[in-house]
């Protein structure tokens, strides 16, 4: 199985206040501290993930997908335990993923650089949905760290400050063409599996999504929609 058929499985929960309070104003926090809540969640999330009912189990449980609906906020995570891959094998496609994720994710029509701004990038990304639903556009912030430990890689997306991003980047046909989907929180995890002998010999890929796709999806169309994209992304 090749790196990007790899990733491919794996691929498409907590609301997080977007201010803080500062001399008695709403002072936006900067993109490290943003960072360092989600990726505390991310931890957190990861580490409950026995609370999320299973969904999908391949390969004997080394391929776990897990998804909750409440209302239209899902909360989602996909882990394959063991992949034969060392970390850096996936450098390339997370430090190339707007390019990238469409090329392997079917449900993505583009992902869509806007700018960049204190250790971040803003993304804008178009997803297809499936008759009668209308396409979904979301509009996040990109924040991406190479060796977050050593050999270990983490991408994380969340809508978390990007109320000048809407202004500036969603026009009014956008609005009235697509539905806005809302991310509180989306990762991918790539950490070292290790032997007895503390030698690498695969990766572990972790997949989250937690976030409000937009508009009332009928309860049949959650149940197949939800775990199918936790395992395409």
């Amino acid at each position: 199985m090749n790196i990007i058929a790899v990733v491919f499985l794996f691929t498409t929960s907590c609301c997080f206040a977007t201010a803080s309070r500062c001399h008695g104003k709403d002072v936006p926090p900067s993109g490290e501290r943003i960072w360092s809540d989600l990726e505390g969640e991310l931890v957190q999330l990861f580490q409950e993930r026995d609370s999320l009912p299973l969904s999908i189990s391949r390969q004997n449980g080394n391929i776990e997908v897990r998804t909750k609906f409440k209302g239209d906020t899902m909360v989602t995570i996909a882990e394959a335990k063991m992949v034969k891959h060392h970390p850096d094998d996936f450098r390339e496609f997370l430090e190339n993923f707007n390019e990238a994720f469409p090329k392997v994710n079917p449900m993505v029509r583009n992902v869509l650089h806007l700018r960049f701004s204190d250790t971040r990038e803003g993304v804008k990304s178009i997803l297809k949905f499936p008759y009668p639903l209308r396409d979904r556009v979301m509009v996040h912030w990109k924040y991406l760290k190479m060796h977050r430990g050593k050999d270990e890689h983490l991408l994380i997306f969340s809508e978390q400050g990007n109320d000048d991003l809407l202004k500036t980047y969603l026009s009014t046909n956008e609005r009235k063409k697509f539905v806005l989907g809302r991310t509180f929180l989306c990762a991918y995890w790539i950490q070292p599996v290790r032997d007895s002998d503390n030698r690498i010999i695969g990766s572990s890929i972790k997949y989250a999504f937690s976030g409000d796709i937009g508009e009332s999806i009928p309860q049949w169309l959650q149940n197949s929609i939800g775990p199918k994209t936790a395992l395409d992304s």
